[in-house]
């Protein structure tokens, strides 16, 4: 269940976003923390959707930092990777949905030296669930938990947080795989988790 998209809940400079990026398989994504820094022409936070900005600086400039663990293909060794991301631009991204606001002085330079170290490797937590397999999933769980640990989040259930994003998510790229969206599909801002705070 999902919460009422309030005017400081979408793309606002300072707001801490899970990402779900499209895959080759519908209903699996690639997982990321988002923050939002700067924010241009339709990034108005009361819209549930944003379309291409006429803005030049839209196109050119990043509007936020994305955190992740990627490899290659799938068939590389698993990495941490934070850099610049125009979020509102990208066309794998499906959803995103505010999960947190970075606290009171801090900038996403903290959220990069909070999260750069977490291991590739399946928490003790997950491994009932994931076994041995690490995945960008896996990754995005203990950012979560990381990120909670140190009070730039708060998580009620990350097993829920988890299901409640996967299952919107699905349905926003249902509605891509369908052409309801048009032509050139932008992600849908949804309205914060009821399993965050």
């Amino acid at each position: 269940m999902m919460t009422t998209l309030g005017p400081e809940d979408g793309h606002v400079p300072g707001n801490m976003l899970a990402g779900l990026c499209s895959t080759s398989n519908t209903g699996e994504y690639h997982w990321v923390i988002y923050v939002c820094t700067v924010c241009f022409g339709p990034c108005v936070s009361r819209f549930s959707m944003f379309s291409k900005s006429s803005s030049p600086l839209h196109k050119t400039l990043e509007n936020g930092y994305k955190f992740h663990a990627h490899n290659a293909m799938n068939t590389a060794v698993w990495r941490y990777h934070c850099g610049p991301w125009n979020a509102l631009d990208s066309s794998a991204c499906v959803a995103l949905t505010k999960i947190g606001r970075l606290p009171q002085g801090k900038t996403w330079e903290n959220v990069n030296d909070i999260l750069k170290d977490i291991p590739m490797a399946v928490p003790e937590a997950d491994r009932p669930v994931f076994g041995n397999r690490f995945t960008c999933l896996v990754w995005f769980r203990a950012a979560v938990r990381k990120l909670h640990a140190e009070r730039y989040i708060g998580v009620t259930d990350i097993d829920q947080l988890e299901q409640s994003l996967r299952k919107h998510a699905t349905a926003m790229e249902y509605r891509r795989l369908w052409g309801l969206d048009g032509s050139d599909p932008k992600p849908t801002i949804m309205a914060p988790s009821d399993y965050t705070y």
